[in-house]
């Protein structure tokens, strides 16, 4: 049995689903299937129950999932704490970043300390939906995450990085057709649909649910640049981030719609019980650095 196969075991069980799996861990079907035989087998256990279909656990797989995946955690912490004995944070670290601008995140200051400090250390950064990060951060496909939300996803602890405000906005196009600022008057109207289980979702909710309205949700966007263009273009009513609703406003691209606003976290998320990763810590110290924490 090797780490590789509880990996596998623990990915399944998450996405229920073989196919998904293979494309979170980047290997083949065939050879996930290969390596939860192989443990099953080794193990004598039924972990896994498949059709052409689904991929659900057997009673002993939901017994021992939890157990895989404190495992993980800690080879994980045992190689890392190996490797600082060496002097350096050796090893790679995958970030995942959600989708708005790489600037209002710091991202570059980040990665830029990262790798002046620590030079041993391969940084992966993958920028996906939120519903993803949210995901990859429980199969340990990633090892933290840059996040917009309110409280910590399943299974994770986070550091909270700054306040962030968000303004509801119309199409310009649309600016003449309102003779005050209810949200009644928007009902009818489309609006574009936020991902599900992000930030976005939540100051949508409590907006919608103070104004008791059920509007009508058309495309779904999950990336600021999108939701701009979206807005601009006409297609619905959207969220957008305070700092890129102004620029846009300025551009003639939108309007606010009366006060409407709503506020949320960035933060950064990481697996619970690895906060004693070397690693995690460079990043939260830098992460505590750049943002200048300490100093608030």
């Amino acid at each position: 049995m090797d780490i590789r196969q509880l990996r596998t075991f623990v990915t399944v069980a998450r996405f229920a689903s073989m196919t998904k799996a293979a494309e979170a861990l980047h290997i083949t079907q065939p050879a996930v299937s290969g390596q939860l035989r192989s443990l099953e087998e080794e193990l004598e256990v039924r972990l896994l129950s498949r059709t052409t279909s689904s991929v659900t656990l057997t009673q002993s797989g939901q017994e021992l999932l939890g157990k895989a995946e404190k495992a993980i955690e800690a080879f994980g912490e045992f190689v890392h704490a190996a490797r600082s004995f060496r002097g350096q944070i050796e090893g790679r670290l995958r970030i995942g970043v959600v989708m708005l601008d790489p600037g209002a995140l710091r991202i570059g200051p980040l990665l830029r300390e990262m790798v002046t400090q620590h030079p041993g250390l391969k940084i992966d950064l993958q920028v996906g939906r939120t519903s993803w990060l949210h995901d990859a951060l429980r199969s340990a496909e990633i090892d933290g995450a840059i996040l917009v939300c309110k409280s910590c996803p399943p299974g994770t602890q986070m550091m909270v990085l700054d306040e962030m405000t968000f303004r509801l906005v119309v199409p310009a196009s649309w600016g003449n057709r309102f003779d005050g600022t209810s949200l009644k008057q928007l009902e009818t109207l489309p609006w574009i649909r936020m991902a599900q289980r992000s930030g976005h979702q939540e100051m949508m909710d409590e907006i919608l649910q103070a104004a008791a309205i059920k509007p009508i949700e058309t495309v779904e966007a999950d990336h600021e640049l999108l939701m701009r263009t979206l807005v601009a273009a006409g297609v619905g009513v959207g969220l957008i981030r305070e700092e890129m609703a102004l620029q846009a406003r300025a551009a003639g691209e939108l309007v606010f719609f009366g006060d409407h606003k709503a506020t949320t976290q960035l933060a950064f998320a990481y697996p619970e019980g690895r906060g004693g990763d070397p690693a995690i810590r460079a990043t939260l110290s830098t992460l505590e650095k750049i943002w200048r924490l300490g100093s608030r």
